[in-house]
């Protein structure tokens, strides 16, 4: 992906009553290829795991006139309870757009569907206790009438009530397990669900300690102070940009050894950034380092050696 030349943190004020609302959303805009895209950063609201959603973008010019109109739908695991999550892919969004409204379709959670603002609950409806819903009989009902309807009630037992058919919605994705669990005794589903519940947790940390360190827009960035710190770059880009924001996080550092031998021409730095030693060592090609914001580079010319070309370049702190 080309490097962006503008990034901008929008916070989304538009609030409802949804159980996944958007916080707010980040634009990267390149201005050479005339392209954009955004990064969503969403809240769920529920006290149970979000596994998939779909949401309408509707994009606005300058004059506020409706542009372009789409669905976006995203139907594997998103985040846990009462968490806040930036869904890993981008949404391209017009060159012309200038602001954006996000209206949520549908959202799927562990023990329940929300859609268009009715909730769903078909954990604890299964079809071993369907006969007993559709005819149900009192401790005192008439055993003629009782014995009259057997061969209807076979009938029903046989042919799935019309909200368990097979639905070609990627959301409704746990109602045959919720029906097959219930047919165990009450001990294996007790044991079931302290397995399930160790294999999440045990799951959510690795996912934790693994995501200290991730990509994006070909950046190799770790967490660092709050904010993340570049510590390679895998993109064929000559001219570079190093945005305020990656992932959703402050940019703060540029690691030592980050571009070393890279083939880079300029780089611009756009935030308030900390240069570590040796970050651009043995970059042939380099020839200027523009910076407008605060920033330090440690080691004085080391960050910066074995460089021939580089003519401009910030001076320390």
């Amino acid at each position: 992906m080309s490097s962006f030349n503008t990034v901008t943190k929008i916070k989304y004020t538009e609030r409802t009553s949804e159980p996944v609302t958007l916080n707010e959303y980040i634009v990267f805009q390149d201005d050479k290829a005339k392209c954009k895209y955004i990064v969503f950063r969403f809240n769920n609201n529920v006290t149970q795991q979000l596994l998939g959603m779909q949401f309408e973008v509707c994009q606005y010019n300058a004059e506020n006139n409706l542009i372009e109109k789409s669905v976006v739908a995203y139907n594997q695991f998103l985040a846990g309870a009462e968490e806040e999550f930036v869904p890993k892919a981008k949404l391209r969004v017009s060159f012309a757009c200038s602001s954006i409204s996000v209206r949520l379709i549908q959202a799927a959670f562990d023990r329940f569907v929300w859609k268009e603002g009715e909730y769903t609950d078909s954990t604890y409806k299964f079809d071993m206790f369907y006969h007993d819903e559709v005819n149900p009989q009192g401790d005192g009902a008439d055993k003629k009438a009782d014995k009259g309807k057997k061969s209807k009630d076979k009938k029903a037992k046989r042919e799935k009530p019309e909200k368990y058919k097979k639905s070609k919605h990627p959301f409704i994705l746990r109602d045959a397990t919720a029906r097959n669990i219930a047919k165990f005794p009450k001990v294996f589903n007790v044991i079931a669900i302290i397995l399930v519940i160790a294999f999440v947790g045990v799951t959510m940390y690795i996912f934790k300690k693994d995501t200290k360190k991730f990509t994006e827009d070909s950046y190799l960035v770790r967490i660092y102070d709050d904010g993340v710190a570049v510590y390679g770059y895998t993109g064929s880009d000559s001219n570079l940009v190093i945005p305020k924001e990656l992932g959703g996080y402050t940019v703060k550092k540029i690691d030592s050894g980050a571009f070393k031998d890279s083939k880079i021409s300029t780089v611009t730095i756009n935030c308030d950034i900390i240069i570590a030693d040796g970050a651009f060592v043995n970059c042939k090609n380099l020839q200027a380092v523009f910076a407008d914001t605060k920033y330090e580079i440690k080691g004085n010319d080391d960050a910066f050696r074995n460089c021939p070309k580089l003519i401009i370049k910030p001076s320390w702190d």
